[in-house]
């Protein structure tokens, strides 16, 4: 192993700026200070569809002290507002002239937030974007910068535009987009037909690309240079988008973290049943999915939120191959990495050690007085297995690999490790694995001709560092480690989540991570990072004791994403198959018995009938017999009287 020192303050235990980026990170100061007395409060671009104002704002660098002037031009509609008859319809694009442009900065998508009190904010029209730009540009209009589009969210119910700012190089030194996009209900509800089609916030990302390859330029931005940029659910869009050949030609470049398109929170199935689910609790209860639409277009948006959170009906992106034939999810994401059948471009995987803890201690409530090992795995990962075979079958397998047999509810801290563990694997690790592999196989079999598409891999592993979303959970908080999207907290500037004062332990982390990502967004190669070898699996793995990072040429848990991506898929199909197979031959049985009986009933019941039958013939033909001898003997014994005769 390597590791990379880019400071001789490393070896006093205290990394530093990146030695590559300070003399970069100097000038930039110097220019900005050079130019601030000549700039103008507001910059205004002429866009294809009419005007937008600027203003001008200070974004802090990767020292976290020294800021620089950009222009935020905040609240840039891309589509249509998506309400009334265009409520879960795919997006519009703009046409009305002239063009109402701006809007509140902070506008967010409507949806339930936890933070900093739970509440329901936002608004039904919220497809619009920001775009920061260097102040530099306008001193210089010639300068063309990469541009990173950026996909806010965790979980595609909650998050928005205004969380992220620009800052530590994003909107300094390129073009920095935010976008928000439908969330929730809004986003994702689907009755699985041409009614209900889902996957609209999908949409509305790929119209938010396709405003920016329109319009960037105006901007100072190389609409050939595009990076997408995720954590959480925005690196499972980011993964959809590059699984989508129409998306797929609107960037050159990716970043995700937290997930992929494989994660088990990135699709949902039987999204009709949780279609009615909430139709029933507002007083939709339509069978066809016509009406059912057209109901639920009618009730107030802030109940629709409210009841979806209140009953935890999820809404999520759906495959819609069968659904219609412009289809944004083609087939099942596992089978497009495993078939490469999608477009691999340059792109950095990461996650962090532990981001399973979030989720565990989310439910730490319904596991505190858990009376086995299989209940607490059932806790958490049944609702991803709903077949009864499957869910034991399942539980046992992931019992034996993270708990080992003789596990006992005895130690607590280390049943905590171990679900912690299997959480981040199963919702995280597994998923980014998969999508790595897809992208090395692409490698693998691409002709020398052909134009490289490198991937990288890191893996966040700070455990006490100061930013961390565990400091809006309750648990021990050494047990949370690198939690879900901390890495993001480093990555961007997140002022709009969390706020932290200690910029003295934070920079030597906000130096590292945008270290490479600049460079990458850039067009280079990372600094710290080296391009994966498909026959050698090497990963940056970010420490404690190195934060910018140490190359290792080990795959990381190797058994553990075998487990989940090979293991358990074929485990869950074998139990399906037999559960299948089990349940026609009891059918059969159950159909063969009935048919048996009924045989035997219905032959039972013909010869009653036949006997009744005969027995009423013979007893008619006796009565008739003997009504005919009756009728004789009365003649003769009942003759008339002669008339001749005297008495």
């Amino acid at each position: 192993m390597h590791a990379f020192t880019n400071s001789p303050l490393a070896s006093c235990g205290q990394p530093a700026v990146s030695a590559v980026l300070v003399p970069f990170l100097l000038l930039l100061v110097l220019v900005a200070q050079r130019c601030e007395a000549q700039q103008s409060p507001t910059q205004q671009v002429t866009t294809n569809y009419g005007a937008v104002t600027g203003n001008l704002i200070q974004a802090p660098l990767i020292d976290l002290v020294s800021r620089v002037p950009v222009y935020a031009f905040q609240g840039i509609r891309y589509a249509k507002p998506p309400v009334g008859r265009r409520r879960f319809e795919r997006p519009e694009p703009i046409d009305q002239r002239p063009y109402d442009s701006h809007q509140p900065a902070g506008r967010r998508c409507l949806q339930w937030t936890s933070f900093p009190s739970e509440s329901i904010v936002g608004e039904e029209d919220c497809l619009y974007l920001d775009i920061y730009v260097p102040a530099t540009y306008f001193a210089a209009p010639a300068t063309k910068f990469p541009v990173v589009v950026f996909f806010p969210g965790a979980d595609f119910k909650s998050g928005g535009k205004d969380d992220i700012r620009p800052g530590y190089g994003f909107g300094a030194t390129n073009i920095f987009v935010v976008v928000n996009y439908r969330l929730g209900v809004f986003g994702f509800l689907s009755t699985e037909d041409e009614s209900g089609k889902g996957n609209m916030g999908l949409w509305d990302q790929h119209m938010a690309l396709q405003f920016v390859k329109s319009n960037i330029a105006s901007f100072g931005g190389d609409p050939t240079r595009v990076t997408l940029m995720g954590f959480g659910a925005g690196a499972m869009s980011v993964a959809f988008h590059m699984l989508n050949p129409a998306s797929s030609a609107l960037f050159a470049r990716a970043i995700m973290s937290g997930g992929s398109a494989t994660s088990p929170e990135a699709t949902l199935r039987n999204a009709w049943r949780n279609a009615r689910q909430l139709g029933r609790s507002v007083g939709c209860s339509q069978e066809d999915g016509a009406s059912l639409v057209s109901c639920l277009r009618a009730v107030d948006a802030v109940k629709l939120v409210d009841r979806a959170y209140r009953e935890r009906i999820r809404f999520l992106p759906i495959v819609d191959a069968n659904i219609t034939l412009n289809a944004f999810v083609k087939d099942y994401p596992r089978l497009l990495y495993c078939q490469g059948r999608f477009a691999a471009k340059p792109t950095i995987y990461g996650y962090t050690e532990h981001a399973g803890s979030l989720r565990y201690f989310e439910r730490i409530k319904e596991v505190e007085n858990s009376k086995s090992i299989e209940q607490i795995v059932q806790t958490y990962l049944g609702e991803f297995f709903e077949d009864e075979d499957s869910r034991v079958g399942v539980t046992a397998a992931v019992r034996f690999q993270y708990y080992r047999p003789r596990s006992s509810l005895s130690n607590a801290t280390r049943n905590a490790i171990n679900t912690i563990n299997m959480l981040t694997d199963f919702l995280v690790g597994a998923p980014v694995e998969m999508a790595l592999s897809g992208h090395l196989k692409q490698l693998r079999g691409a002709p020398s001709y052909a134009t490289p598409s490198p991937a990288y891999m890191y893996i966040f592993g700070l455990p006490n560092a100061p930013r961390t979303f565990a400091n809006l959970q309750r648990g021990p908080r050494e047990l949370y480690g690198a939690t879900y999207m901390d890495d993001m907290l480093y990555s961007v500037n997140t002022e709009g989540i969390l706020q932290t004062e200690d910029a003295t332990r934070d920079r030597p982390i906000v130096s590292s991570m945008n270290g490479f990502f600049m460079n990458f967004i850039n067009g280079q190669s990372p600094l710290t990072l080296l391009p994966i070898n498909p026959a050698a699996r090497q990963y940056n793995n970010m420490s404690l004791a190195y934060p910018a990072g140490i190359s290792d040429t080990v795959p990381y848990r190797p058994q553990e994403m075998d487990f989940w991506n090979y293991f358990v898929p074929d485990l869950h199909l074998e139990l399906n198959r037999t559960s299948w197979a089990s349940y026609h031959n009891a059918r059969e049985a159950t159909h063969f018995k009935a048919a048996t009986w009924g045989t035997t009933t219905l032959v039972v019941l013909l010869v009653l009938i036949i006997v009744g039958l005969l027995a009423a013939f013979f007893v008619y033909r006796r009565q008739k017999r003997r009504s005919r001898k009756l009728s004789a003997r009365e003649g003769v014994e009942f003759r008339p009287v002669s008339q001749d005769v005297k008495l």
